[in-house]
Parts: structure tokens; C-alpha cells; sequence
């Protein structure tokens, strides 16, 4: 059964800088976003539909704050955005977090007298959302090389040379950002846009030792002109 959990994401802004409020792991130099279970008689806040929500397991409710005293700061820290990315942050395996923190901060920001803040913010988030497309990459070829074949059209008349697969990993020489377009055509890219996440175009295969087989297309599924209509 889910869990129901609260994450609060709490911004300050102090001259001229933004600073979030991260629950510090005791004994360990790990931090995590302050949350809180709902426990079973514990009744739920009026409005509650108003909240950004997740499920990475449990059923998160996101709630955001700016600016707003906080008369219980035990074990937490205030971070500067700008060094949130040299921390390790739990429940961030896919930079999930980190993502959210840059992404909620700018909905929440004011947009006037702060205009050098959000820009250098959206840097970040920019550049953490490149990384969050090469790590799926990194995955996708790590998969193949566990034996979890890559998704690819056609099929391997030769499979990928698994040495190239390797040194691909490490310098990404082949990685082609894909960003979604400003009005998605298609369901990939509204999912990235609704997202506000990055993403990358197929693997190269072909550069990486593959042969592949194209798929045939059946003849009848093939589009014939009507010759009536060039007379």
C-alpha cells in the first residue's frame, strides 16, 4: 500500500542570493528534502488538490514555500542553490531532486528585482538537465551491456562491438541532445516539455560495430500516386 509523504521545499532569498532548506543526515555528510509522513488518524489539509504531487513509490505532495519562517531548523541547513549540486542528496539516483529544486525555485521567484538571480539559476538547471540526458544514455548503454538488448529498429545482423559500447560510455562521443520542440508534435516530446526535461536522439549503433536490418515494409502499405491526378 502507498505511503503518503509531504517534501517541503523551502527557498529564502538573502542578499541577492537563494538558499534552500535541507534536512542534514546526522553522523553522515548526505542531505535529503525535509518530508513527512501522513500518518493514519492524521487528517490531510484542506485544498490538498492544490498540491504539486509525485509517486516514486509513495504518493509525494510537493509543498513550496519562499520566504517564510521556519521555527524548527533542527538538523537542517540553509544551502546556497549555487553548491546544491556538489552535495549528495537522498532519493536522488536520477538527479531527480536536485532537478526539482532548480525547476521550483524559478515558478516560485519573483520575476522583478530578481532577473540576475533566475538567470544564473536557469544556467544550472539548463546544465543539470543536459546531465540528467547523458546519464540516460550511460544507462541505456550500460543495459545493453548487462544483456538487456538495445531498442533499436530492425535487428542486429552483427551486434555492437561491446569495447566501443564501453569507451562510448566514458567520452560519449556519439551523444546527441535531443530538446523538445517549443509545441511538441508528437507524445515524447510533450512528456519532456511537461517534464521540463531533456532527452537524446537514438544511439548510433552503426557507429558502435552494429550492422542492422532494417525493417521491410510490406508493399501494400507502400504509397502509390495516383496517376490519375498528374494527367
Amino acid at each position: 500500500m502507498k505511503r503518503i509523504r509531504f517534501d517541503y521545499y523551502s527557498y529564502r532569498l538573502k542578499k541577492g542570493r537563494a538558499d534552500i532548506l535541507l534536512q542534514k543526515m546526522e553522523g553522515t555528510d548526505e542531505y535529503s528534502i525535509p518530508c513527512h509522513y501522513v500518518m493514519a488518524a492524521e487528517r490531510l489539509p484542506r485544498g490538498i488538490s492544490g498540491y504539486r504531487s509525485e509517486d516514486d513509490g509513495d504518493l509525494v505532495l510537493i509543498h513550496v514555500t519562499l520566504n517564510e519562517s521556519h521555527p524548527d531548523t533542527s538538523h537542517k541547513e540553509w544551502i546556497p542553490l549555487k553548491k546544491v549540486r556538489k552535495l549528495t542528496i537522498l532519493r536522488d539516483e536520477s538527479l531527480h531532486v536536485t532537478h526539482n529544486i532548480f525547476r521550483l525555485f524559478l515558478d516560485i521567484c519573483p520575476r522583478e528585482g530578481e532577473s540576475g538571480l533566475m538567470m544564473s539559476v536557469s544556467e544550472m538547471l539548463e546544465t543539470l538537465k543536459v546531465d540528467i540526458a547523458k546519464k540516460a544514455y550511460q544507462d541505456e548503454l550500460r543495459c545493453y551491456l548487462e544483456g538487456n538488448g538495445p531498442r533499436i529498429p530492425g535487428r542486429f545482423i552483427k551486434q555492437p562491438d561491446r569495447e566501443l559500447v564501453r569507451k562510448e560510455m566514458e567520452t560519449l562521443e556519439h551523444f546527441r541532445l535531443h530538446k523538445p520542440l517549443p509545441l511538441p508534435m508528437i507524445q515524447w516530446d510533450a512528456e519532456l516539455e511537461d517534464r521540463d526535461e531533456y532527452s537524446y536522439e537514438p544511439i548510433d549503433w552503426k557507429a558502435l560495430g552494429a550492422e542492422i536490418r532494417p525493417i521491410s515494409i510490406p508493399s501494400h502499405f507502400i504509397w502509390v500516386e495516383d496517376s490519375a491526378s498528374e494527367e
